[in-house]
């Protein structure tokens, strides 16, 4: 049976007054201690030290006792800008980096369009100069840097330490990424996440459900675009799986005789990333909207079958009601009903009507990964 030092207890009591904080901005001692089991001095000690470390402030306001008798009492704020984090997104050739703060929300924003890949070693300059910008931003807002987040479109395998990116259409390769971070953590002088691009965005997309503590216990996002990937969440927490490699869905197959290479493309990714169809339907992706609604229907048709193919096998065997779709395919085909092609598609596999709906958010994996960095770096932050 593990026992619990003195220190546990404190550290745990303080991430439970944090949590409180989080839901009820304003409140006294006396209300804090009446959501808790702790004593009114140990409440006290916990609301003190994070006056300290300007987690919160007086806010001039102050409320009668119970009843209206008794002295009144002093009501603290919660400084939800105190504390950020950096979250960065690095998809395709594109970098979007966001400020977040306690409460999950983005307070700044920059954007980037660049070739530069993320194992290249110039991608360190983009990345630092990336970071100066925000630090300044954050520095504008009187707020804290606690860490830095960062989301890719690549699969990580945490066991290797190597993270498996595109090279081109139909070949990847893999890349060593330690070296990256530390030599990242160098330059920028705070510790960074990296997170698969869609697991980031799960993270953004369950915390925005779970908002209010109301969120689904579980939860898949299944993203397509460049690639196809999933997120998955259950009971509340991330799934990575042995590798960290849960959600590579570009590996789902449903050809018997298909023989995979080390530098190719898995399967499902082959017959569904934005490349492919393209060519396959003879398309131009900035002519998506002026398609005929007969080109579209194939297309839409094609992609749809298949997404509901990976979302059969995904809840048949997790039993997960909640799916999300999303990226940049779902989003240029959004006017083509494909959310109903899928759902159509999956009853007529399995007879059930899971709820399937579409996230068209382009930021959710920079705030994923922010949020990452946030829960890792505050929980530093409040045991002191």
């Amino acid at each position: 049976m593990k026992s619990f030092l003195p220190n546990d207890i404190k550290d745990e009591n303080r991430k439970i007054v944090f949590e409180i904080l989080l839901q009820n901005p304003e409140l006294a001692k006396v209300e804090i201690t009446e959501k808790t089991t702790m004593s009114f001095v140990t409440v006290s000690k916990i609301v003190s030290f994070f006056e300290q470390i300007k987690l919160l402030s007086v806010s001039g306001e102050s409320r009668d006792g119970s009843g209206g008798l008794g002295r009144k009492r002093s009501v603290y704020r919660f400084n939800e800008n105190s504390y950020v984090t950096i979250g960065v997104q690095h998809i395709g050739k594109k970098i979007l980096a966001v400020l977040v703060n306690l409460h999950s929300e983005v307070i700044s924003t920059y954007t980037l369009d660049t070739n530069v890949p993320f194992h290249s070693e110039a991608f360190f300059e983009v990345f630092v100069d990336i970071i100066n910008k925000m630090k300044a931003e954050a520095e504008a807002k009187n707020a804290t840097i606690v860490g830095v987040g960062v989301g890719v479109d690549g699969a990580i395998n945490n066991r290797k330490k190597t993270i498996r990116m595109k090279i081109d259409e139909s070949k990847e390769e893999d890349y060593p990424y330690e070296d990256i971070i530390q030599g990242l953590e160098e330059q920028i002088g705070l510790p960074i996440i990296l997170e698969n691009d869609v697991n980031a965005s799960t993270i953004a997309e369950f915390a925005n459900m779970d908002r209010f503590g109301n969120g689904p216990s579980d939860l898949v996002q299944i993203a397509l675009g460049d690639g196809i990937g999933a997120g998955i969440m259950i009971d509340k927490k991330l799934h990575r799986g042995y590798n960290a490699s849960a959600g590579e869905l570009e590996y789902m197959c449903f050809d018997p005789e298909h023989i995979n290479t080390p530098l190719s493309v898995g399967w499902l990714e082959s017959r569904l990333n934005i490349d492919y169809l393209s060519k396959h339907f003879g398309f131009e992706v900035a002519d998506i909207p002026e398609m005929s609604p007969a080109d579209a229907e194939k297309c839409v048709d094609y992609i749809s079958k298949h997404i509901a193919l990976a979302i059969t096998n995904i809840i048949s065997l997790l039993d997960i009601n909640q799916i999300i779709v999303s990226g940049k395919t779902i989003i240029l085909f959004s006017n083509h009903k494909i959310v109903e092609k899928i759902k159509g598609y999956v009853n007529r596999l399995t007879g059930w009507d899971p709820n399937i709906s579409a996230s068209f958010s382009k930021q959710s994996t920079a705030v994923g990964a922010a949020i990452l960095s946030l829960q890792r770096e505050m929980s530093k932050v409040i045991s002191g």
